[in-house]
């Protein structure tokens, strides 16, 4: 069988494969990475789904099983009202999820549109807009909260408000380095000569190159934003009960040290998942900037 020659140069060829796939590829052979990601996975899951099929009601007291040991009835043991803490810690963690992922989404979408705009403009908009931000990172951020809380009360959506508000200007002074290089490339030269917008610009050819720098951010910023979470908990400023949180619950175990299970398991759960994230950001890293 013959075959011609462009042919067989093309099965000669070694397999390509696109940025995303290759960066993927990186990132599957990082195996504390994957581990990392599964873990993460797992536990979203569990904050999802094991309050629905456990047939004990995370607000719901039993006080004749307080303060119950771990074992086969109570697997985290149970609370100072007989309160499940299996239960109570995965809604915890859907509660600390739930505030995380929405404050991530907002500090991204502030941080890299505000950010690619005063990077992209350059000059006098730059240097206000940066000065804005400077002294945004003045302003304390318990006192913020404690200033919204006071003013609009307790809640989730106030909690996430607190903490999204503040923790975009480490995103937009990411971003706008990254645009400062950009914009000085050869794509960005030849959009503006054939008379794109400056928005356009910034839309179809800044804000998507930023998009490795972006994911690299997010997985360091959702740990943060879990922090702040239960910061925010722990000193009775964010979720009331009987709903709770991670922050709220280590706060209880901190109240009541005797009954070491009730510090031991949400402490764990939380410290194991900020590793998580810190191992998932690391292997995008490489991943992504292979160099």
């Amino acid at each position: 069988m013959f075959f011609h020659k462009n042919t067989l140069n093309t099965l000669n060829q070694p397999k390509s494969y696109g940025f995303w796939l290759a960066a993927f590829k990186r990132f599957r052979r990082n195996k504390l990475a994957m581990l990392s990601l599964i873990f993460i996975l797992s536990v979203t899951l569990m904050c999802i789904f094991v309050p629905f099929f456990s047939h004990y009601v995370y607000s719901v007291p039993n006080f004749s099983d307080s303060l119950v040991a771990p074992g086969a009835q109570y697997w985290f043991g149970s609370d100072g009202l007989g309160r499940d803490l299996f239960v109570r810690c995965f809604i915890g963690g859907r509660v600390t999820f739930e505030i995380a992922t929405a404050a991530t989404i907002v500090v991204l979408g502030i941080g890299v549109i505000y950010g690619s705009i005063a990077g992209f403009m350059g000059g006098y908009v730059d240097s206000i807009m940066m000065r804005i931000v400077d002294i945004l990172y003045g302003l304390p951020f318990l006192f913020f909260s404690i200033l919204l809380l006071t003013l609009f009360g307790q809640s989730i959506i106030i909690s996430f408000v607190a903490i999204a508000a503040i923790s975009w200007l480490d995103m937009s002074r990411v971003v706008r380095g990254q645009t400062l290089s950009l914009r000085q490339k050869e794509f960005v030269e030849a959009a503006k000569l054939i008379g794109a917008s400056n928005w356009r610009i910034i839309s179809k050819h800044i804000i998507p190159n930023l998009i490795g720098v972006v994911i690299i951010y997010a997985a360091l910023v959702v740990p943060n934003m879990i922090v702040l979470s239960a910061v925010l908990s722990f000193f009775g400023l964010g979720v009331m009960e009987p709903m709770t949180s991670w922050g709220l619950l280590i706060n209880d175990g901190v109240q009541n040290m005797s009954s070491w299970w009730l510090l031991f398991f949400p402490a764990l759960l939380m410290v194991l998942t900020l590793l998580s994230f810190a191992f998932v950001a690391n292997g995008l890293r490489d991943a992504l900037d292979p160099r």
